[in-house]
């Protein structure tokens, strides 16, 4: 097994040194081999290194699918610091709280996000070094370093299970243990599969599956910056894909696409939010393959899969992986038998460390080595699990999981805006869309609070929908019942208009 997880690549690097690692869609099919992945890779160590950073220090990138983040990730883990991924789409504002949270001694960019990376900077107040990729890369190549595996090797940002946005913690020890067990004995990926990395690198789900599994693999992925159901089905023809994880939002782009199945592909997996049977079924026509569905979230990534030789059952996620525990509880903790509902609770090497700067979060979430999960589900007699429903306010849109209480502190800040709640409304291509209630102090435009909101958070989170109301319907300890108001805007009883 891999000492710490920039193992996944530097073993392969020395093993088979011309075997393809990455094939970037966004740069004419430029393809990359491990050796060369490796040594590149160590050329952003050494630029660290002479700026000074070292163990344990946090780097932040910023960049789209592709060469670029993918040299950035292992160079940041080659010179022993921690990789903090931002979205690519984020605003000057995201990027200030993420690099001052974590406090981040450099960002590594794309030349197109330069601008924005230096107002996120300059925003922050950190000492921060901006650096694009022409600029991340030293003369000499450094031999990567060995972190102690109970080390940080990533911090993620999730809006969470417990309110506005937090750094979830991961060591290496968990990244290498729970991927191995994910590609050996789930997966079972191998050095033949071709992987198309089209999910967000600066995701759980996306670096995970479509950058780490592959290399642990010695497997090559297929890189594409911007999704595009015809593109990406292109893209699997011309270069044999095996396997393809994705979104909900994207398996029902690609069933929607015209021509022959995929004959190259053993399976699909899809995961970030439910799945509709209908979408899994013509997807499964479209693509020639069978779609299967897992489920885990930031803080407890992967945590069942109902992947092949298992049977397909519908609306199952599956049995939990290999080396995770998977129960349902009672509201009082004790563990429920098979067949009756409760939260899903988790334990096992997938689960995070904690969330950085926030002990009372952590212990909300993580009691006795459990992550409380705010999902309710049902565990079969085999062991499989479906979920049914969350206790949380989580809005899972298109894979990305939002919380609104990020959205409703921002619109908050608007001087036309007396009170905001932000709910879910389901949709059927995202999953759930993000609606925003409003009561006015004044007379709003839909146009100003788009602006208003675009400039402070990235796309996706971005209510595309908005409604007004005089008051907000309040529980007898003066909440806002945020129950009643998702009943209203699902059933068109609350009127809602075009927020962009």
């Amino acid at each position: 097994m891999a000492d710490n997880v920039g193992d996944f690549l530097h073993r392969w690097a020395k093993r088979d040194p011309e075997r393809t690692a990455i094939i970037d869609s966004g740069r004419n099919d430029l393809i990359r081999t491990y050796g060369a992945l490796d040594r590149e890779a160590g050329k952003v160590a050494a630029r660290l290194c002479e700026l000074g950073l070292g163990p344990n220090d946090r780097v932040g990138i910023c960049m789209s699918n592709g060469l670029g983040f993918v040299d950035a990730w292992f160079g940041a883990v080659y010179a022993g610091c921690t990789t903090v991924p931002i979205t690519f789409t984020a605003t000057e504002h995201e990027i200030a709280f993420a690099l001052e949270h974590a406090g981040c001694k450099a960002l590594l960019t794309d030349r197109s996000r330069r601008e924005v990376a230096e107002a996120g900077r300059a925003r922050s107040g950190t000492n921060a070094v901006v650096l694009d990729e022409e600029e991340s890369k030293g003369q000499t190549i450094l031999e990567p370093r060995n972190p102690e595996p109970g080390a940080w090797a990533m911090i993620l940002y999730t809006s969470g299970t417990t309110g506005a946005a937090k750094g979830v913690c991961i060591t290496h020890n968990s990244l290498i243990q729970h991927t191995s067990a994910l590609v050996t004995h789930t997966l079972r990926l191998t050095e033949r599969d071709r992987v198309l990395g089209t999910l967000p690198l600066s995701h759980s789900f996306g670096v995970r599956m479509t950058l780490l599994a592959p290399f642990c693999a010695g497997a090559s992925t297929i890189f594409v910056p911007r999704f595009s159901p015809e593109h990406t089905v292109s893209l699997c023809k011309r270069h044999g894909v095996t396997w393809l994880p994705g979104v909900p939002t994207m398996f029902m782009a690609w069933s929607q696409t015209e021509g022959e199945p995929l004959a190259s592909l053993r399976w699909c997996l899809s995961a970030g939010a439910p799945l509709a049977e209908s979408t899994r079924r013509e997807a499964e026509q479209r693509l020639g393959a069978s779609v299967r569905q897992a489920y885990g979230l930031t803080e407890a990534t992967i945590s069942t899969m109902n992947a092949p030789p298992d049977i397909a059952v519908a609306g199952s996620v599956g049995k939990p992986v290999h080396g995770v525990e998977v129960r349902i509880e009672d509201e009082e903790g004790a563990e429920l038998s098979h067949g009756v509902a409760g939260e899903v609770v988790i334990r096992g090497k997938n689960v995070m460390a904690g969330y950085l700067h926030d002990r009372t979060a952590t212990a909300h979430v993580m009691r006795g080595g459990w992550v409380h999960s705010g999902d309710v589900g049902i565990l079969d007699q085999h062991g499989r699990l479906t979920v049914v429903d969350r206790t949380k306010d989580l809005i899972l849109r298109g894979g990305h999981s939002i919380y609104p209480s990020e959205i409703e502190n921002v619109l908050a800040g608007h001087p036309g805006v007396a009170d905001v709640a932000v709910v879910g409304r389901r949709d059927d291509y995202y999953g759930e869309d993000v609606v925003a209630v409003i009561v006015p102090t004044e007379a709003v435009e839909p146009a100003a609070l788009d602006r208003w909101i675009r400039e402070r958070l990235a796309p996706y989170k971005v209510p595309r929908h908005l409604a007004v109301v005089e008051e907000m319907p309040l529980g007898p300890s003066g909440k806002t019942l945020k129950r009643r108001l998702r009943e209203l805007v699902q059933s068109g009883d609350l009127a809602t208009v075009p927020l962009s």
